[in-house]
C-alpha cells in the first residue's frame, strides 16, 4: 500500500559534501536515507513550469519519494510506501 500526500509537505534535507542526499526530517522525525533511484522531470513551460529532481529513498523505518523543486528549490515529501 502506498500513502500519497495530496499536498506535497515540505521537509528538511540533509546533504553531504557532493550534494548528495542523505537524510530528511519531516513531521517532527528525522530519517538517514540511501537513494534508490533518481530522476528529473520538466514539463508544462508555457504554464507554471515544474521542474523537479525526484528521489526514491529506503530508510531503516520507510521507503518513500521525495522531490527538490527546481523553480523554488524547496523539498517536499511526495509519497510513503508501506
Amino acid at each position: 500500500m502506498t500513502r500519497l500526500f495530496e499536498e506535497h509537505p515540505a521537509i528538511t534535507v540533509e546533504l553531504d559534501a557532493e550534494g548528495g542526499l542523505v537524510a530528511f526530517a519531516w513531521n517532527g522525525r528525522r530519517e538517514q536515507v540511501e537513494v534508490c533511484n533518481r530522476w528529473r522531470v520538466e514539463e508544462a513551460w508555457w504554464r507554471r513550469p515544474i521542474r523537479r529532481d525526484y528521489y526514491k529513498v529506503a530508510g531503516q523505518r520507510l521507503l518513500a519519494l521525495v522531490y527538490r523543486d527546481g523553480v523554488d528549490g524547496t523539498w517536499h515529501l511526495e509519497r510513503l510506501y508501506d
